[in-house]
């Protein structure tokens, strides 16, 4: 039997999910998992040379936006700055020429608010904003957190969420640069990367980098890393074919029970705590796009750890 594993790539994740490239610095999210009697093998950008690479089997992927969007933000505004993330890593040129094949598809607002998977009912990829309650205690200054569910044997995706940390965080989508705070379009144009297969960068100037700085605009735009990194992955003309349906279906709720005993979203302990507990399924979280937020001012310079 496959067997299949839930992750969320973060700053705990940074030196464990991924594969580089031999000219690149980015990193490749794998299946390896680091626990207390196995380390994962890692090359000397701290990236896991065992396990399978992840990636979505289509050249095309949907995803939607819970309808409520963030109390602190216009609806609408939001909207095209999750449109414009997706965006950006959409047909990206590649260094080698052609544009990498992958694509996205934005779906209208759902109800579902919640990062699941679903092994045997319908599921989403959505984008989900908490407002009141970040419940992954102990990293409260956390930004956004990404679930990817995937083959543990092969490394193919099989769903991926987001969630953003605006319960703890001002998030900002203005290009007014004094007010800008924790630039929205900047920290999903991130969490989008984890959410098609990649970890972070050791290039500091890379959108993949595992650290933003509170004003800052510049991850808004893939740097050539971030490209390797998607070309790479999804290089041109690969002769995937684009399949944009959810696995097992599309439905904008998330009312529906997990059979599978598989959720993207655990709650923060030891590896143990987070297992499933169901046949060979588990579910592992990694939490990301952190902070070191307490003792941190909004408007303070430094930089803070981000998934």
């Amino acid at each position: 039997m496959r067997t299949f594993a839930a992750i969320v790539a973060g700053v705990a994740a940074c030196a464990i999910l991924a594969v580089a490239s031999d000219a690149s610095a980015y990193c490749r999210s794998t299946t390896c998992r680091s626990t207390s009697t196995k380390e994962c093998a890692t090359d000397e950008n701290s990236c896991p040379t065992d396990g399978a690479r992840l990636f979505w089997p289509t050249s095309c992927v949907s995803y939607a936006m819970n309808e409520l969007g963030t109390q602190d933000l216009d609806p609408v505004d939001t909207r095209n700055i999750i449109r414009k993330t997706f965006q950006a890593w959409t047909e990206v040129p590649c260094p080698k020429g052609g544009n990498a094949s992958m694509t996205f598809e934005e779906r209208d607002p759902v109800s579902c608010k919640k990062s699941e998977y679903n092994k045997d009912a319908h599921n989403l990829n959505v984008v989900l904003f908490q407002d009141d309650d970040w419940k992954y205690r102990g990293i409260d200054g956390t930004l956004a957190k990404t679930s990817v569910t995937y083959n543990d044997e092969t490394g193919e995706i099989y769903d991926a969420d987001i969630e953003v940390n605006a319960a703890n965080n001002t998030v900002t989508i203005t290009d007014n640069q004094a007010k800008i705070e924790y630039d929205l379009q900047a920290i999903l144009t991130h969490e989008v990367g984890h959410f098609i297969g990649i970890a972070h960068s050791a290039e500091s100037s890379a959108v993949m980098f595992a650290s933003y700085s509170p004003g800052s605009t510049s991850q808004r735009k893939l740097t050539p890393d971030d490209i390797d990194a998607v070309c790479a992955i999804y290089p041109p003309n690969n002769g995937v074919a684009c399949n944009s349906t959810p696995r097992g279906g599309f439905s904008a709720s998330c009312d529906a029970a997990d059979k599978s005993g598989l959720c993207a979203v655990s709650a923060v302990g030891s590896a143990d705590e987070r297992k499933a507990g169901v046949g060979s399924l588990a579910s592992l979280s990694f939490m990301g796009l952190g902070v070191l937020a307490a003792a941190l001012s909004r408007r303070a310079n430094r930089l803070r750890r981000r998934k």
